[in-house]
């Protein structure tokens, strides 16, 4: 069994020069700091952290990592910048099979195009900070598909704040 959380990062702020070097806003790093104590409250333990190293990716999994896995370091991992569909893929299939809860920290539209392959298009949105948890029926990361993977849930800040 593994189990995948993706998580787009939490809200940036704008107008800071270029894309990769956005970091949060206050709404942004109050929002992660929420989302993270509530899969903290679910019980969720994140057993290796890749994130995307813009600026905004990688604040957004420290916090995941400090509250949720704090044994392990972070990977960034460049791909992730941007990444399309194909690329998150690979990247979650490449993953250690030692590994079973992984969360993959990044950017729409790629995140939000990888949650509708693996939920079947039921997804309508991925706002700012929001994660999903997917969790498949293989013992191999090279073998997860839409075919054997179930969402778990959805959640994302204003969803938990009611």
């Amino acid at each position: 069994m593994k189990t995948l959380l993706l998580a787009r990062h939490a809200k940036s702020g704008w107008g800071q020069g270029d894309d990769f070097e956005r970091t949060l806003s206050e709404r942004g790093e109050s929002d992660v700091k929420a989302m993270a104590e509530y899969l903290q409250e679910c019980g969720y333990i994140i057993h290796q952290i890749i994130t995307s190293d813009a600026v905004r990716a990688h604040t957004t999994a420290q916090e995941y990592q400090r509250q949720l896995s704090p044994k392990k370091h972070l990977i960034t991992h460049h791909d992730l910048y941007n990444a399309s569909k194909q690329d998150i893929l690979m990247i979650a299939k490449n993953i250690s099979s030692q590994e079973s809860t992984v969360m993959l920290v990044g950017h729409n539209p790629g995140m939000h195009e990888v949650l509708n392959y693996f939920a079947q298009g039921k997804v309508a949105d991925m706002p700012s900070c929001s994660v999903a948890i997917i969790q498949f029926e293989t013992d191999n990361w090279e073998d997860i598909n839409n075919e054997n993977g179930v969402l778990l849930a959805f959640e994302y800040p204003k969803k938990i704040s009611h």
